[in-house]
């Protein structure tokens, strides 16, 4: 492919990731205030993205089966658990700070503890700023009075858990680099084998009483899209115009997936929540340009 051609090719890769995860933000949130529990959502995921991956299995090698698990634990179980937990309680502009926003201060703070990677001096910087930010958005849930400070604090603190849940996975896939389409594979059949019989068996489920069509959306966009395209999309873009290029636009995800869940979500935002979103994005730009990203959480 020449230059120029493959140059578009990967700013539309970008781009197209951007809008899926952004759109990660409004659907899960859609999703969370829904007829369908968290748990429905992470099986859904799981189910459809093992069906996806058993296209994909033939083509792809493995990470070893205690690395896999891992990746699992962390990069699947782990994270949609609390993430989809998280977005029945508190609004999209809280996941957009807690989730894509605070993952590199979560990154940072788990790499210094476990493995002793003191951040430069612009990435504490940076830190610093992501580290305003969800205090502002603490700040903002507590401007609700106590009816809604309790729930939003659990929200709140549900997806900082899926946050550093992720975190973790990006720092095992450092340890043990695998391709991103094996880990995916690894992570979703992994998943799938530990959690949907559970789900079956044992959890809570409103899957007989929710609409079709929000089935049908939320299976498709959180087991296809979200799962698949945008990491096939993703690793193309980086290949295209390198890590520190795509790791700046995925900065202005959680800006984007706020502003828009005003019009279509309903859900407004204050002042203290911009000026968190203002922060998180201002320190995911520093330090993206201090170092090369791993992209938002998905």
């Amino acid at each position: 492919m020449p230059q120029q051609k493959a140059s578009r090719a990967g700013w539309l890769g970008v781009l197209v990731t951007i809008c899926i995860w952004t759109g990660f933000i409004l659907v899960s949130r859609h999703g969370g205030k829904s007829a369908l529990t968290g748990w429905d959502i992470t099986g859904l995921r799981f189910g459809v993205g093992a069906l996806v991956s058993l296209f994909f299995l033939p083509r792809v090698s493995l990470p070893p089966l205690r690395v896999s698990a891992l990746f699992a634990v962390f990069g699947g179980i782990g994270y949609a658990i609390a993430v989809y937990a998280g977005f029945r309680l508190a609004p999209a502009a809280h996941a957009s700070v807690l989730l894509p926003g605070s993952l590199p201060f979560a990154t940072a703070v788990i790499a210094w503890l476990w493995l002793g990677q003191k951040p430069s001096r612009p990435q504490r910087i940076a830190l610093a700023l992501v580290f305003a930010g969800i205090l502002l958005t603490a700040a903002d849930t507590f401007s609700h009075g106590p009816r809604l400070t309790g729930r939003q604090l659990l929200g709140d603190a549900l997806f900082l858990c899926g946050s550093s849940s992720w975190a973790t996975f990006t720092l095992l896939l450092r340890r043990h680099p695998a391709p991103p389409l094996a880990a995916t594979v690894a992570i979703t059949l992994g998943s799938a084998a530990a959690y949907l019989p559970l789900w079956l068996l044992f959890l809570p489920s409103t899957l007989a009483q929710a609409p079709v069509t929000e089935i049908a959306l939320q299976a498709a966009y959180q087991g296809v899209l979200v799962v698949f395209v945008a990491m096939i999309l993703y690793a193309f873009a980086v290949r295209q115009l390198g890590p520190q290029t795509v790791a700046l636009l995925m900065a202005f995800v959680p800006g984007l997936s706020a502003l828009a869940a005003v019009p279509i979500l309903g859900e407004p935002l204050s002042l203290l929540s911009l000026a968190g979103l203002a922060a998180v994005t201002f320190g995911a730009v520093l330090g993206a340009r201090a170092t090369s990203g791993t992209g938002p959480a998905r």
